[in-house]
């Protein structure tokens, strides 16, 4: 088989490496890619960036299926025009799409089928915006409408804070497009979780969860990124917080998505935060169904995070082109799906300044026996010197039995690993 990933990041080297290792596939293109993609097996770059383009290369190369691990393209209708073309592709059409593409689209969607979530109110205008939050309660939440690279959050303490972002994204517009419409909603504290299910346009699966770090300082400060690192399996999710999060979460998610003709062939990521205690009663210990954590969605993704699916992938056993052959096949239900045991860590090594202004061109060097994997997201070739072209720059991941043995491996081998505005969290 020949398949195309396309995207350019971290996640999308996951995907590629993931599948190389696959007995039934040939080759892997990746468009447009990066220059780290490339040296893996199997495993070659297109510089094409335009949907167009790509479903010119797909026709020219004869490529089986697409996995599409960007949100812009899907964001940008990618699916749609595949299928226009009877090209198989794995990600949902536009509509679909706009669960992640319009926060407001979403938080109305999560209403409609009582999918549990934080209070909130739509502005698309900013004097509204500002009379609103100048009256609210604190901390409160702003968000833009749109895509903004996971970086359009804002959590507000004060009317100065949240004046400072309703202006940064409707006046001054950060985002461009994406931050002329809001959603303001209300805080929730309690610690995140990304779910992830496998969907195929008919049934759905279980893939995993994981643990996100969005911060960029630790302890969970500072602005939000596109993610620091993950842990997978989520070390604070057991299974008896499982089995709420489907009966107020995934449960009725999937069946709105039903309902309204949205259930598609792809990846659905829903970020949670678990609500531990509430300001207003306190523990939730006496709750008629005696659990203490409640789950509250924060977002949808339609598609695999990053770098959630690099913990995710370099943790599964199975081989992926099996699971994705299942999903356009609309069998994912029947599939079997096998990780192996204990955890998976993924830290990202980023450019200091990230998420705002940055270095580039500097270069990477690398010592030997490393034993972890390493995922590439923003970086070039120099002749034979990989320099950074990014603001999050690698990944390193590995496996082990315990957290705090991964945990050792991943940050003792993570100072192997030099460019000269390396940054990372020491508390993944």
């Amino acid at each position: 088989m020949k398949v195309l990933v396309v995207g350019k990041g971290g996640r999308e080297h996951a995907i590629a490496w993931k599948l190389s290792q696959s007995k039934d596939i040939e080759k892997v293109f990746v468009a447009p890619g990066n220059d780290g993609i490339s040296i893996e097996n199997k495993c070659e770059c297109v510089r094409i960036e335009s949907i167009e383009e790509i479903i010119n290369f797909v026709k020219n190369n004869n490529v089986d299926i697409t996995i599409v691990g960007s949100e812009e393209y899907l964001a940008n209708g990618i699916v749609d025009k595949f299928e226009e073309s009877n090209l198989k592709i794995i990600g949902p059409n536009q509509k679909a799409a706009l669960l992640e593409s319009s926060k407001i689209f979403a938080k109305s969607f999560m209403k409609r089928h009582n999918v549990q979530t934080a209070s909130f109110n739509t502005f698309v205008n900013l004097k509204d915006a500002l009379e609103y939050s100048r009256k609210a309660s604190y901390p409160l939440v702003i968000k833009s409408d749109g895509l903004a690279a996971g970086k359009g959050v804002f959590i507000c303490n004060s009317y100065e804070d949240s004046s400072r972002a309703i202006n940064e994204l409707m006046k001054e517009e950060k985002f461009g497009e994406s931050g002329k419409k809001i959603v303001v909603e209300q805080f929730l504290k309690g610690f995140e979780a990304s779910v992830f299910l496998l969907m195929d346009g008919q049934n759905y699966k279980f893939f995993n969860v994981s643990k996100d770090h969005k911060k960029l300082l630790e302890s969970d400060q500072g602005p939000n990124t596109g993610g620091m690192g993950a842990i997978t399996p989520h070390p604070d999710i057991d299974e008896k917080l499982m089995k709420v999060i489907f009966q107020k979460i995934v449960n009725p998610t999937i069946n709105g998505l039903k309902e309204e003709g949205l259930l598609y062939k792809g990846f659905l990521y829903i970020g949670l935060i678990i609500e531990e205690e509430t300001p207003r009663t306190g523990s939730r210990k006496n709750t008629p169904n005696g659990v203490k954590d409640e789950p509250y969605v924060l977002e949808y993704n339609v598609r695999l995070g990053d770098p959630e699916a690099q913990s995710i992938l370099y943790l599964l056993k199975s081989d992926f082109i099996d699971i994705i052959n299942d999903m356009e096949k609309e069998r994912i239900n029947t599939t079997n799906i096998e990780f192996y045991d204990g955890f998976s860590l993924c830290l990202v090594l980023s450019s200091i300044g990230y998420p705002f202004s940055y270095t580039k061109g500097e270069r990477i060097t690398i010592k030997p026996g490393i034993t972890s994997k390493i995922f590439y997201s923003g970086v070039k070739k120099d002749g034979e010197n990989l320099l950074t072209d990014g603001g999050r720059v690698l990944s390193i991941v590995n496996k082990a039995d315990t957290l705090e043995e991964v945990r050792n491996i991943v940050y003792d081998e993570a100072e192997k690993i030099h460019f000269e505005s390396k940054y990372y969290r020491k508390d993944i």
